[in-house]
């Protein structure tokens, strides 16, 4: 059974490497950005909301 926090992640693909890049809501709305499992620094839109 999925956790209830599952519903509150969005997945990006990094667009340097195209690794998959899950991050929560709450972090995106807060940074804007995301690192993906190799180290790159995925930027995020501000389309939440």
């Amino acid at each position: 059974m999925p956790s209830k926090d599952a519903d509150d992640e969005i997945e990006v693909r990094c667009p340097e490497c195209d690794a998959v890049v899950r991050v929560t809501v709450a972090e995106a709305e807060r940074t804007n950005k995301a690192k993906c499992p190799n180290g790159h620094e995925v930027p995020l839109a501000k389309a939440l909301g």
